[in-house]
C-alpha cells in the first residue's frame, strides 16, 4: 500500500504497530495482490477512456478513486479481528486503514500515468502502438535467443584469445586452465549484457515529443551499447591475471570491443525486425478484464452525481 510514515503522527504506538502489522500481513497475501492489480486495471482503463473522450467531463480520476475506495469495507474484510479487539482500537485501525487505502490509490494513479507516458514514448519510438505488457511479452520471446547468441559470441572471443595465446610463451598447462577461468569470469554476463543492451536500445534520448524513430538513432544506440558492454567484458576478464600477462591491454580491449559490437549488431537487428511483425506488441489484458466494469462504474458515478 502507501507510505505509512506519512500518517504516523496521528496514531499512538499501539495503534500504529497494529496498522503496520496489518499492512505487512495483507500486502503479502495473494488476495490482496489480486485486488491491487484489479484496482490498477480499473484506473488504467478509466484514464484510457478519458483520453478517448468516453468519460463525461464531470468525472475525474478522483471520482474513480472514491468509487474504488467504497468497493472495499474494512469491517467485512477483517470481521474476525473485530471480535477480539477493543472497539475503540478497532475503529482507530479502520480509520488508519482507510487513510492507507487512499495513499495506495494515489500511488496506483501515479503509476498508471507513468506507464501510459512510457507507452506513448515507446509507440513513437517504434512507430507502432506499444504497451508495456506487449513489450514484455515480446522481450520474453526474444531474450532466450539473445542470450544464446551472446554465449556464441563469447565462444568466438575465447577462440580469438586462444589463437593469440598460442603465439606467446604461455605453457600448454596454462592454456588448459584458461578455459574454466574464462567461463567462470564471464559467468552470468550474458543475462546482464542482454538487459543492458535492451535498456540502451529503448532509453529516452530526446525531449518528450521530439523523439526520433528508432532507426534514426539506432547507430548511436549501438555505439553506446557496444562501448558499455565492451567495458563490462574487459572488467570481467580482469579476474584472470595470466591473461594480462600474455596479452597487451590494448589488444584485449580491441578484441572485447569487437565482440561487443557484433553482439549488439545481432541483438538490435533481431529486435527491430521482429518488433515490426510481433502482433502482440499492443496487447492489454485490462481491456478484457476491466473496461466493461469501468464503463458500468462510470454510469453509476454519473447517476450518483445527478442525485
Amino acid at each position: 500500500m502507501g507510505n505509512l510514515s506519512s500518517i504516523r503522527p496521528y496514531f499512538n504506538d499501539e495503534a500504529f504497530n497494529l496498522l503496520k502489522e496489518l499492512t505487512e500481513m495483507t500486502s503479502l497475501t495473494e488476495n490482496e495482490q489480486r485486488m491491487s492489480n484489479a484496482e490498477k486495471a480499473f484506473m488504467r482503463q478509466f484514464v484510457l477512456l478519458t483520453k478517448e473522450n468516453r468519460v463525461p467531463p464531470c468525472l475525474s480520476p478522483k471520482d474513480m478513486k472514491v468509487w474504488l475506495l467504497k468497493k472495499r469495507n474494512f469491517q467485512q474484510d477483517y470481521q474476525e479481528m473485530q471480535t477480539r479487539m477493543d472497539p475503540r482500537m478497532f475503529y482507530m485501525l479502520q480509520v488508519a486503514w482507510t487513510i492507507e487505502r487512499i495513499l495506495h490509490l494515489n500511488k496506483i494513479q501515479k503509476e498508471v500515468y507513468t506507464e501510459l507516458y512510457e507507452e506513448e514514448r515507446l509507440s513513437r519510438l517504434l512507430g507502432r502502438k506499444v504497451t508495456l505488457q506487449g513489450l514484455d511479452t515480446y522481450l520474453r520471446v526474444l531474450w532466450p535467443q539473445a542470450e544464446r547468441d551472446t554465449e556464441t559470441f563469447f565462444c568466438h572471443l575465447y577462440n580469438e584469445l586462444m589463437r593469440s595465446l598460442q603465439k606467446t610463451k604461455m605453457t600448454r598447462v596454462q592454456r588448459l586452465f584458461f578455459y574454466p577461468l574464462f567461463h567462470r569470469a564471464i559467468g552470468t554476463l550474458a543475462h546482464e549484457i542482454t538487459e543492458l543492451a535492451q535498456d540502451i536500445l529503448l532509453e529516452e534520448l530526446e525531449p518528450p515529443g521530439n523523439e526520433k524513430p528508432i532507426m534514426a538513432t539506432l547507430s548511436q544506440r549501438a555505439d553506446d551499447a557496444s562501448k558499455a558492454i565492451g567495458g563490462m567484458i574487459v572488467d570481467a576478464l580482469a579476474s584472470i591475471p595470466v591473461l594480462h600477462e600474455y596479452i597487451a591491454q590494448g589488444d584485449l580491449i580491441r578484441m572485447c570491443s569487437d565482440c561487443a559490437w557484433k553482439m549488439i549488431q545481432c541483438f538490435y537487428k533481431k529486435f527491430v525486425e521482429g518488433s515490426e511483425n510481433f502482433h502482440l506488441m499492443d496487447c492489454d489484458d485490462t481491456s478484457a478484464t476491466a473496461r466493461c466494469g469501468v464503463l458500468s462504474a462510470i454510469v453509476q458515478m454519473v447517476y450518483t452525481c445527478s442525485q
